[in-house]
């Protein structure tokens, strides 16, 4: 692996996919901003990962009316 995208939030860097690492590996990491087109790429690997967690694990089931009902008794 030579380069993963990745978003830094709450003082963590957080990858934008997986990177097969053992847990508590140790990287060096080359801090580069990315630009406007990353984020593009960025979505598409996102959709790319939500449909292998679809693919895997199936839809979500949709509560949405089961909480409305819930909040209008």
């Amino acid at each position: 692996m030579s380069q993963v995208d990745a978003i830094f939030r709450h003082g963590v860097f957080e990858p934008l996919e997986p990177v097969n690492l053992n847990e508590e590996q140790r990287v060096r990491l080359n801090i580069q901003p990315a630009g406007k087109e990353s984020l593009i790429t960025w979505l598409n690997r996102v959709r790319l990962l939500q449909a292998s967690v679809i693919a895997r694990k199936g839809y979500l089931p949709d509560s949405t009316a089961e909480i409305s009902a819930d909040r209008m008794r």
